[in-house]
């Protein structure tokens, strides 16, 4: 990529990561140290017009980016440095990073998304704020930590170099963790919290093991950098390389490339919550409503996408990291489905879905659709804020009841809520014409077209998946909107549709659902319908991440991937419309097996459970015999506390039981001494 010097200030580029961040400082400072009141307009007002302000820098410097505005085409990347930042080593190690923001057509993307959201979110906060439904204190905490989340994204999307991106990744990662504890007071809250720390940690190790093993590989070969334009001009070099600590055995020599994949693989494992590391997500979906949103769509788990579409190029050299990508993704794509299709609590359900989603986004990385991936994980963005955000004027108009057991008849009198719920959940299994069915459809064709010899196994799993995703979601909305309203919930004059910012923020968002698939079709449908290029985005995307930007599968092949698609979502929405549409939840199954296998599916095969018992119940053991017992009680204790103050106590005794002897002169003497002294000190 070439520095590009245009019609807009590169110096503007800044701005769109540092006005978040400013919002959460200022936030922080009123609520931290100034203490100060605000009125709720002044709160909201802080964080909305920074977003609007980033958003639109993002626009306008893509007009230049593409060209339109009179720069150049999506080849070249505009770069808005501060100047130095961190520099070190000495002789072919000496390294130096500048603190430089990047804006290129993959950043670019990924900002106008992120931004977007956020306004759609920010928005639905503010009709939460001024229905009452969040009160001032708790919502001043959620627009500081909301500003934390978005702004620690966009430095992560527009960082230049390896450690400015490891500062963003952390930044979300904070957010997170605080968002999953945000009601610390509650046990659950503060354990969810602790989850999503240790988790984030173990990607965190993954994502820095990457960064150090491929700085050290790149100063082995005489080529030391930390930008990305420098690693994917020089990481050729590191062709043929091993780990160094293996070099000297030929019998086992692990490729550097290789391990460097799988670092950034564990890394995104982790953010994206993909088996075994997926149930931090479940753990935090407790958070506020547009946290919940914007964690599962725009911030918090497209990072770990947007990781490996940066590294694409790299990933290429990489096929075991790869094949790790296909494995995990495709097991979390059905496990997580199975376990969406027996969810009882909406949150739950929520956070399965996204972690289905997300490992179908993986499998497409994983076989090298990156373009399509990028496609599918934007889309998905979009329709899951939307279902996020409407499921929760569900869980505010039920006072904050979320289970679905307790639901029904809720379409009856809150209809426009009900038209954003279905549209959003068959948007979200990938039916026409919504914006999921062009990037899922297009990811199975690149399946197709990969020549993989297990491109068929894929596809039907991800028809299977789907399929039961469509009855997870057809079941979720029966319960919730049809038959009669459950004993013993609200009554019905108490439900109503939401109204002023909440509903304009669903009404943008449900506009993006449909026009975010329709902006950039592969161009099989194009040709259909007599339209050059509608790969837009994907084409644009080329300069920036590896592959090819469109799948070449037409005819009667693609037509049997459409419909098999098409096929799958229609089987488990009328599945679940048959079950569940009059019927509605009739407990549970009195079959001892049936019991425990949906248990098993909706816990995902116990594997925190698992770890809970193999590893957290040992190390607590461990912790409270050595912490506890042997250094607190024992050590700290009885030695130093009780054994110094008794040593202590003996001394002052010994010392005033030999002074107070009872003998005259002794104590003469003890006089002249201090006279001596006093007169001594006033010399001086």
């Amino acid at each position: 990529m070439n520095e590009w010097d245009g019609s807009v200030d590169a110096s503007l580029i800044r701005w769109i990561a540092i006005l978040p961040f400013l919002a959460a400082i200022v936030h922080g400072l009123l609520i931290g140290l100034v203490r100060a009141k605000l009125s709720d307009r002044s709160i909201w007002t802080i964080s909305l017009s920074a977003m609007l302000v980033a958003f639109a820098l993002s626009v306008i410097t893509i007009f230049d980016l593409v060209g339109v505005g009179g720069g150049v085409g999506g080849g070249q990347s505009i770069l808005d440095s501060l100047g130095p930042w961190i520099g070190g080593g000495v002789a072919p190690r000496n390294f130096s990073a500048e603190l430089t923001f990047q804006y290129d057509p993959l950043s670019a993307v990924f900002c106008l998304a992120v931004t977007s959201i956020a306004i759609a979110v920010y928005v639905y906060t503010i009709g939460l704020f001024r229905s009452g439904s969040i009160d001032r204190e708790n919502g001043h905490r959620v627009f500081a930590m909301l500003d934390l989340l978005v702004g620690g994204t966009l430095v992560l999307i527009l960082a230049d170099n390896l450690l400015f991106l490891f500062l963003g990744w952390t930044g979300v990662g904070i957010a997170s963790q605080l968002f999953a504890s945000f009601e610390y007071e509650d046990r659950d809250a503060s354990q969810a919290g602790a989850v999503t720390f240790v988790v984030g940690r173990i990607g965190d190790l993954g994502l820095l093991a990457a960064i150090l093993l491929l700085f050290d590989g790149l100063s082995r070969a005489g080529a030391p950098t930390l930008s990305f334009r420098g690693i994917e001009a020089a990481f050729r070099l590191l062709d043929g390389q091993s780990l160094a600590l293996f070099e000297a055995s030929s019998d086992f020599a692990p490729s550097l490339l290789e391990m460097i994949g799988f670092g950034l693989v564990l890394a995104a494992l982790t953010k994206c919550a993909q088996f075994p590391l997926h149930f931090w997500l479940p753990g935090s979906s407790n958070a506020p409503i547009p946290a919940a949103a914007l964690m599962q769509s725009a911030t918090t788990v497209i990072v770990g996408v947007y990781l490996l579409l940066r590294f694409s190029f790299l990933l290429e050299s990489a096929p075991g990291a790869k094949m790790l990508l296909v494995v995990a993704g495709g097991a979390t794509m059905l496990m997580s489905s199975l376990s969406a299709a027996t969810q009882f609590e909406i949150p739950k359900l929520l956070a399965f879905t996204t972690s289905c989603m997300l490992g179908l986004v993986l499998v497409g990385v994983g076989i090298g659709a990156y373009s399509a991936a990028t496609f599918l994980v934007l889309t998905h963005a979009f329709i899951k804020t939307s279902l996020a955000l409407a499921l929760g004027i569900v869980v505010v108009t039920q006072k904050g009841e979320t289970d679905l057991r307790r639901m029904g008849g809720l379409g009856h009198r809150m209809r426009w809520t009900h038209v954003m719920v279905g549209g959003a959940c068959i948007a979200l299994v990938g039916m026409p014409p919504f914006a999921n069915f062009f990037s899922i459809e297009e990811l199975l064709a690149f399946m197709q077209s990969s020549g993989r010899a297990d491109r068929w196994p894929l596809i039907v799993l991800t028809w299977t998946s789907l399929g039961v995703l469509a009855f997870a979601m057809a079941r979720a909305y029966f319960l919730i909107f049809w038959g009669n309203v459950r004993p013993g919930g609200l009554v019905e004059n108490q439900l109503r549709d939401p109204t002023g910012w909440t509903q304009h923020g669903l009404t943008a968002l449900a506009v993006m659902v449909v026009a975010a698939g329709l902006l950039t079709p592969s161009q099989f449908w194009g040709d259909l319908w007599g339209v050059q290029q509608t790969d837009s985005v994907g084409r644009f995307l080329s300069a920036s991440i590896a592959g090819a930007p469109d799948p070449l599968v037409s005819g009667v092949a693609r037509w049997m991937l459409v419909l098999g698609l098409i096929a799958s979502a229609g089987a488990g929405i009328g599945v679940g419309a048959l079950r569940y549409a009059k019927r509605g939840y009739r407990g549970e199954s009195k079959e001892r097996v049936a019991r425990f296998s949906q248990s098993a599916m909706r816990e995902m095969l116990f594997v925190e459970e698992a770890y809970r018992i193999v590893l957290i119940r040992p190390l607590r053991g461990i912790s409270r015999w050595a912490l506890v017992g042997l250094i607190e009680t024992r050590l700290i204790d009885r030695v130093v506390v009780s054994g110094g103050s008794g040593l202590v106590r003996r001394m002052v005794w010994s010392g005033l039981r030999r002074l107070q002897n009872g003998r005259l002169q002794s104590y003469a003497l003890l006089g002249l001494l201090t006279v001596l002294v006093i007169v001594s000190w006033m010399v001086v």
